[in-house]
């Protein structure tokens, strides 16, 4: 197969650029199509939905792949017995092992503790999910659970559709060995979640019959097996109480493991004499076992008062696990004590810095709990601190108001952008959980309207639509209508985050339409930023700059607003209205000390005035934002370009081979990034400057990746720079058809999406064409549309290219 021998070839060098040639050698060999370079970039472009590989001067280069996850949950130390079971497992080599038995026998310590064995065998990584198919209140989906498992292989963005996750994570895990523990799972969830490499292995466990798959039924413990348990645990007693023990527990080893806890305090013969008692609160019996229930009970009742109450409160987690401050949030004082003892009671479980409850035992809380007021406690600590990681994330975002909060709930120290994202990263799942089951609560609109930056920005595009839609329908239930208005912008936002534009303005129609009833000016005003963004994407530029101007009069100070007002006349035109928007964008991000927002706007300013042509002064403006990007946290850093523009610069100045230098750089740092649209630039710009050294082949290959990466992110702007470059470059190789075949297109496309800037390049090389193929008439009409629209808008950053062109001498001829 082809993109396996394109995979080896490159992998045969990880790290260093493969040439062209030898690729295409080490693909097709004597079997050359017509276009090579055309096929290997279509070849490319496919490798990459799996791969990250990047495009060098001469070849490409395969990034090396980071170690692979490690997600399964710690092994139990005194782990006994299960040795048949455990022969099965290894010597299995069923792609899908299914471990089967009714609760609490010991399924998901058998997995892990097998899963470690295996683990040797899985150098691509082991991933964990544990689904709760048998939870309502806490089941994950499989567009979760394959979500967590497309970002912990590397996948940057995720698709929102179950199928197209699917299809993704089949192709990732296609040339991998990868271990898979479905924990908790039913046979019809399973599907989406299986890989598709023959070095893969997926091991499940479940509490229903799984014929379809090979299984090791897991019943109770044997005798021997229950009385090894006792032994590791350090019980004592006469053999005959210690068999009393087991019988009671019903040789179950979670009961047997509770109950030991409990021995392990006390003497045996007191435990089983209330062990056998009636006093075993026999309505809260869990899945009708007995044994069970009492083992739980006995052991819940020997726990102090505190750790009582919080052993009830944790059935209002709403997700897998939690933290100590959640809990700590739940009880209304430090939880650290009453933690360790359930822990010791194994009640609790506890894996690292995190703590969370067997099904079983989590069922049994929640039967326990009669008063859930605590939950509000609970989900104020979620919404005080996804407030202070949103501030140090996304301070220039627009968030609805809080409510006043407990100045007693904890509070992580999250000024640091590592930390707000690792504990959002932590409590997400929670979080989300907790929006769905609010209700018609406004902690469920305003928890997921302060995730929203996380949400976009780290592209948790799953955990984000579930969120936005369970806002969406509490504020609709509490007939609340400008949080109703601000879920419907967080559901647009979403699906311009994933790519979707139509839907995305659809959304932000409806909510404007709200806000027009209901007035909210700060809300208003965000939603008319957003909408203008995707008109302006969609290539409505008109329709675009309407919105922001709308947005202007109601927030004439708004730096986000004048940003993006100053972006959309930078390819509608007139630049002089640009360059007045972005500059004031930067006094009022000076005056209100918003470093993202002075760094970004100087960008601009820096943009426009290279379209002026006024070079000198984009240079000095490209040197202030040079400073503060050396001030500024490196993971801001990451999300603002910059070193294209100093491309251009030297580009311009004639300096070719630094021009180069820097583009490289760009396209790295875009890489990097994820920024695609300050790829598709980079890739832009990387083929003026070959063409301008004569390197006409990397000068193609270069704008087809811009081309390539503008088609699949709708990005219009790109695409119409692209195409104009492409159309220099078939001219430059002596292809005038050719050329003029795609000039045609970008001319085409730049009237479409309103691309007036544009237009200006695209009709500079239209005439340079049309001259070439001997059509003066069509060359001096391109001429004068291209100078008439450089004086509208101001564009003289290709004036010379027009200047260049020798006037029609006499006659014409048509091509």
């Amino acid at each position: 197969m082809r993109l396996d021998a394109l995979r080896q070839a490159l992998a045969s060098r990880p790290g260093r650029a493969v040439a062209f040639d030898e690729l295409v050698e080490a693909v097709w060999g004597d079997d050359r199509p017509a276009n090579p370079k055309q096929a290997l970039r279509n070849l490319v472009q496919r490798l990459r939905a799996t791969e990250q590989v990047i495009t060098e001067p001469g070849g490409y280069r395969l990034v090396l792949r980071k170690p692979g996850p490690h997600q399964l949950p710690a092994d139990l130390p005194d782990f006994v017995g299960r040795e048949s079971e455990i022969a099965a497992a290894l010597g299995s080599t069923a792609p899908v092992l299914a471990i089967t038995g009714p609760p609490g026998v010991g399924k998901t310590s058998l997995a892990v503790h097998v899963a470690h064995r295996l683990s040797e065998r899985f150098p691509d990584g082991q991933l964990y999910v544990n689904l709760r198919a048998f939870d309502n209140a806490s089941a994950m989906t499989p567009h979760q659970a394959l979500h967590r498992f497309l970002r912990a292989l590397g996948a940057e963005e995720v698709p929102v559709d179950l199928d197209a996750q699917t299809e993704l994570f089949r192709r990732m895990t296609a040339d991998r060995a990868v271990l898979v523990v479905i924990d908790n799972a039913t046979g019809d969830l399973i599907g989406p979640l299986l890989p598709s490499g023959e070095r893969c292995r997926v091991v499940v466990t479940s509490r229903t019959d799984l014929a379809e798959h090979e299984q090791v039924r897991l019943a109770v413990f044997a005798d021997d097996e229950a009385q090894e348990l006792l032994a590791r645990m350090r019980i004592s007693g006469s053999p005959d109480d210690r068999a009393e023990l087991v019988r009671l527990c019903a040789n179950l080893p979670l009961a047997l493991r509770i109950a030991a806890a409990n021995v392990a305090a006390g003497h045996i013969t007191d435990y089983l004499a209330d062990l056998r008692g009636d006093d075993r609160l026999d309505a809260l019996e869990i899945e009708g076992d007995a044994a069970v229930n009492a083992a739980f009970d006995l052991s819940y009742k020997a726990q102090p008062g505190e750790a009582q109450r919080l052993f009830r409160l944790l059935g209002l987690i709403p997700g897998q696990d939690f933290g100590a401050e959640a809990a700590t949030a739940l009880l209304g004082e430090p939880a650290g004590e009453p933690l360790r003892l359930l822990v010791t009671a194994n009640l609790v479980r506890h894996d690292e810095d995190r703590y969370s409850l067997h099904d079983l035992l989590r069922m049994y809380a929640v039967r326990l709990t009669h008063d859930r007021s605590p939950r509000k406690r609970l989900f104020d600590y979620y919404l005080l601190n996804a407030e202070a990681a949103s501030q140090t994330l996304n301070r220039e975002f627009f968030r609805l108001d809080l409510p006043e909060l407990s100045e007693s709930l904890p509070r992580h120290d999250l000024g640091t952008e590592a930390a707000a994202v690792a504990w959002l990263d932590a409590e997400r799942a929670n979080i989300v959980a907790a929006v769905q089951q609010a209700g018609p609560d406004p902690v469920a609109w305003l928890l997921t309207d302060m995730l929203r930056g996380h949400f976009h920005f780290q592209a948790h595009h799953v955990d984000w639509f579930a969120a936005a839609r369970a806002g969406l329908a509490a504020a609709r239930q509490a007939d609340a209508p400008v949080p109703l208005a601000v879920m419907h912008g967080s559901l647009g936002l979403a699906h311009w985050s994933t790519g979707n534009l139509a839907d995305a303005v659809d959304e932000y129609g409806e909510a404007l339409e709200i806000l027009r009833v209901h007035r909210d000016e700060r809300v208003m005003t965000s939603l008319l930023i957003n909408s203008g963004i995707v008109n302006w994407e969609l290539g409505r530029l008109r329709t675009a700059a309407r919105l922001l101007a709308e947005a202007l009069e109601t927030s004439p100070d708004n730096p986000a607003v004048l940003f993006n007002l100053g972006g959309v006349h930078l390819d509608l035109g007139p630049l002089s209205a640009s360059v007045a928007h972005v500059t004031r964008a930067l006094e009022i991000a000076e005056e209100q000390d918003l470093l993202v927002g002075r760094i970004l706007a100087l960008n601009a300013i820096v943009e426009v005035r290279q379209l002026l042509g006024d070079h000198d002064l984009a240079e000095r403006y490209l040197a202030m934002a040079d400073e503060l990007r050396e001030v500024a946290p490196p993971g801001l850093v990451r999300r603002i370009p910059g070193l294209d523009s100093h491309a251009v610069l030297a580009f311009v100045r004639g300096r070719h081979e630094e021009a180069l230098e820097f583009a490289l750089q760009s396209l790295r740092h875009a890489q990097e990034a994820s920024s695609s649209k300050d790829e598709c630039d980079g890739y832009d710009t990387l083929g003026e400057i070959h063409r301008a050294l004569g390197d006409v082949d990397r000068a193609m290959s270069a704008h087809n990746e811009a081309l390539a990466i503008s088609l699949k992110n709708g990005y219009l702007r790109g695409e119409v720079n692209a195409l104009a470059g492409l159309a220099a470059d078939h001219h430059a190789a002596g292809e005038p058809r050719e050329a003029l075949r795609i000039a045609l297109r970008a001319r085409e496309r730049a009237r479409e999406g309103e691309m007036r800037v544009r237009g200006v390049r695209v009709l500079a090389v239209l005439a340079r064409v049309h001259r070439s193929l001997g059509d003066h008439t069509a060359a001096d009409e391109a001429t004068r549309s291209g100078l008439t629209l450089a004086e509208e808008t101001g564009c003289r950053f290709w004036q010379d290219e027009f200047e260049a062109q020798p006037p029609a001498n006499g006659g014409s001829t048509s091509s």
